[in-house]
């Protein structure tokens, strides 16, 4: 081998031994700081890889209480330490609880957690439109509208538009609701729904309608946050690139909630640097009645090809026994990933399966537990009642009332939500947003200023006349009659001076300020009516809230409040009281509970009886799954043989869902229902006779239950119901006018009926 030869041999050598030096240098700094996320983070192995992986897309799967908040607050904690400037970081998620609590664990691990942005899609969206959104035409003070001020609205607005019905506010509310999810105008919409909704064009009317009336009132609803800022995305770069030049790392919780535009608006903000870190469990995804998408997490790897997968399996949060019964329910469903939560808890009690015999006993049953497991030194607030829909809690409420057991409702009626609370704070909201014409509306005229609707009518249309708010012409009172304008002037004169005192006075100065100078502390504090006072005594409860706002928001302005007012969830309003939680599982997703009584588990009821007449219940499904996975180490399963709903007493089959927990091999399966083999052979009859008597062909009644030949109605005739359609008597109690009847009904299992009561609604179907 030549000198040359040799030299060179000798430095390739070298480069491969600095190669290997480096190699092992760059493992062990790795090792080193892997093994330091593990043990200062408390992270375990898969949860470190996630959280060490920083560039590009990444999905992490993360089943029910398997740490993916730890694993993005680490994730976070890592970027800023490796360099990554806290204002380059945006972290979204859904409540603004879980926000809060992403902020303290990053404040903890850093000692402070300024320059991350940490919030809830809708939050982040109002604060970029009060920044941006006067390119759209908005003013920074722009007031954001709940359902119910948005039902408000579209109500008043029935009256501008031909052949709408104020009574059907709702109705037309979901409409508009629908088409702003998906992105659509009016008359887009109307395009979409013309041939299969009756009364499209009206609704479409509604709906523009309702648009002009919000964009007059420099207001926006919860949809418009997220529909505007897409909008301002799409008609400005240069506003879009600013934010995505600015958010290097974009974080997304419970990914598998998003919809449609909150998916776009990621992809917008990701499309700069492309380091998109979703979090998220298809098995969670309950809120596809509002818009969320499955297809977004679980299409995300064909989205993103060069996406890395992560799946969290290991739960911190329950027991073996309860991860075994929500791993056998949510089996069942097809579209989702495969996995199995598993946990190093296995001491804890086996699922307990109570079948009361109505639902009083259902409710008596509940109190006892609690009332035990308290004596045996458990606390209330350890505790949940979980429901799958409200109607179910009156009966808890009454039995927890009758043995002193502190509760809260949760899922229903909030605090803010209260008539004297949106009173107060349409005080607050004139001041802020002068163009606000429904919060004026709402104050006018209360407490009572003699204001009457005559008045009222006549500044809207002076108002509608000028094209200026209500408010405004309030401050010309020259463009009203001289009556007018005099009944008017005190209340302006009111509202002059709070939006003078919003700008001198600090927010809770400012607060005890609107409920003084509105009259509203007079007329409800010192009332002869104890209702009266309470309600003044919820209103005094505001004060406090704002103090506990400024608290946790030092720099806060009345502003923030407001926005924060408006954004509320009702997880947001759970606190560390001593009471127990009565809640639907839709209000609880996200927290746990050391013991869950699960109730009401029939057909028709959990899973709710428009899934089982589809034959659609993978939703419910996963609302199940996401029940279960809400206990630490109690579960208690209830179902009930009889239940009193909308006015008659039902005998529902217990759900499906407490035999997949089992694990077993479900019943047969008809029509959207179970039940037994000898049920299923008379269901078919009955759809055999269906074929044979045309549902025209019915025995005539007199409507006096003494003309009735009650004998007629025995096992295995067919009947037909004016609510439930066809069904087939399976069995019959009692004689004469004291006769019950047990009545399968396709798809929704078996209802129990008085024939003496029923006289009107049931009938016999006569063969040919």
């Amino acid at each position: 081998m030549s000198t040359s030869s040799k030299r060179k041999d000798r430095r390739q050598r070298a480069f491969e031994r600095g190669i290997n030096l480096l190699s092992k240098i760059v493992f062990s700094c790795g090792l080193c700081y892997y093994v330091v996320m593990q043990n200062i983070y408390g992270l375990n192995e898969m949860q470190s890889a996630a959280a060490l992986d920083t560039e590009g897309a990444i999905l992490v799967i993360a089943g029910a209480g398997s740490g993916k908040t730890r694993v993005l607050t680490a994730r976070i904690c890592n970027l800023v330490k490796s360099g990554v400037d806290p204002y380059n970081i945006l972290a979204i998620t859904f409540t603004n609880k879980a926000a809060n609590e992403m902020k303290e664990r990053i404040e903890r691990a850093l000692g402070s957690a300024i320059g991350v942005w940490a919030s809830t899609f809708h939050s982040m969206c109002a604060k970029i439109l009060r920044v941006d959104g006067d390119k759209l035409g908005y003013d920074s003070n722009f007031t954001i509208y709940t359902e119910m001020e948005s039902e408000r609205v579209v109500k008043r607005v029935c009256d501008t538009v031909d052949g709408a019905d104020p009574k059907k506010k709702g109705d037309y509310l979901r409409h508009i609701s629908a088409a702003k999810t998906a992105s659509l105008s009016p008359e887009e919409y109307h395009e979409e729904i013309k041939g299969f909704v009756r009364d499209a064009a009206t609704v479409t009317a509604v709906y523009a309608a309702y648009e002009r009336e919000l964009k007059k009132s420099n207001s926006m609803d919860f949809d418009d946050l997220l529909l505007k800022t897409e909008e301002l995305f799409r008609k400005f770069p240069d506003v879009l690139s600013k934010y995505s030049r600015r958010f290097r790392y974009i974080n997304v919780d419970e990914f598998q909630d998003t919809n449609r535009i909150q998916y776009n608006l990621v992809r917008m903000l990701a499309s700069e640097w492309g380091n998109l870190f979703v979090v998220g469990d298809e098995d969670q995804s309950i809120y596809s009645w509002r818009g969320a998408e499955i297809r977004n997490i679980l299409d995300f790897p064909k989205d993103y090809p060069q996406a890395k997968v992560y799946k969290l399996e290991q739960n911190y949060r329950s027991t073996s026994e309860i991860l075994n019964a929500a791993n056998n329910v949510i089996k069942n469903n097809s579209a989702r990933n495969a996995k199995t939560l598993w946990s190093d808890k296995t001491d804890g009690d086996a699922v307990e399966y109570y079948e009361a015999y109505g639902d009083r006993d259902e409710a008596g049953f509940v109190s006892r537990k609690i009332t035990a497991l308290v004596a045996r030194g458990a606390s209330y607030r350890d505790m949940a009642v979980l429901v799958r829909v409200n109607s179910l809690t009156r009966l808890f409420e009454e039995d927890f009332n009758l043995h002193g057991i502190p509760y809260k409702v949760f899922g229903g009626f909030r605090f803010f939500e209260r008539k004297e609370i949106k009173d107060t704070l349409g005080y607050v909201r004139l001041a802020l947003n002068p163009s606000d014409n429904d919060s004026l509306l709402r104050i006018v005229n209360y407490p009572r200023r003699g204001i009457g609707q005559s008045t009222v009518a006549e500044l809207v249309q002076k108002a509608n006349e000028s094209g200026i708010s209500y408010f405004e012409v309030l401050r010309h009172p020259e463009m009203l009659s001289a009556g007018t304008a005099r009944k008017l002037a005190p209340f302006t004169q009111i509202a002059e001076d709070i939006a003078a005192a919003l700008a001198e006075k600090k927010p809770v100065e400012f607060m005890e300020y609107v409920i003084e100078h509105s009259g509203l502390e007079n007329t409800l504090r010192f009332s002869d009516d104890a209702e009266e006072r309470n309600r003044y005594e919820n209103i005094a409860e505001l004060v406090n809230a704002v103090s506990g706002f400024l608290q946790d928001n030092p720099d806060a302005t009345m502003s923030d409040f407001m926005q924060s007012v408006a954004l509320v969830s009702d997880s947001d309003e759970m606190d560390d009281d001593n009471y127990v939680t009565v809640a639907t599982v839709h209000a609880v997703k996200g927290l746990e509970f050391d013991t869950v009584f699960l109730v009401g588990l029939e057909e028709g009821v959990f899973p709710v009886s428009i899934a089982v007449s589809g034959g659609d219940v993978e939703e419910e499904r996963r609302l199940m799954y996401v029940a279960i996975t809400r206990a630490k180490n109690k579960l208690f399963v209830l179902s009930s043989r009889s239940r009193f709903r909308f006015g008659e007493t039902v005998y529902n089959p217990k759900s499906r869902f407490i035999t997949e927990m089992r694990g077993e091999k479900p019943p047969i399966r008809v029509g959207g229902a179970y039940y037994d083999n000898h049920a299923k052979e008379r269901l078919d009859a009955l759809e055999n006779l269906a074929k044979k008597a045309p549902a025209t062909q019915l025995s005539s009644r007199s409507k006096n239950s003494s003309d009735v030949n009650f004998d007629e109605f025995e096992k295995d005739v067919l009947v037909e119901h004016t609510k439930f359609g066809r069904g087939i008597i399976i069995s019959t109690v009692g004689e004469g006018e004291d006769k019950t009847a047990a009545i399968a009904f396709k798809g929704l299992g078996v209802k129990r009926f008085s024939l003496a009561i029923a006289v009107n609604s049931l009938k016999i179907v006569k063969d040919k």
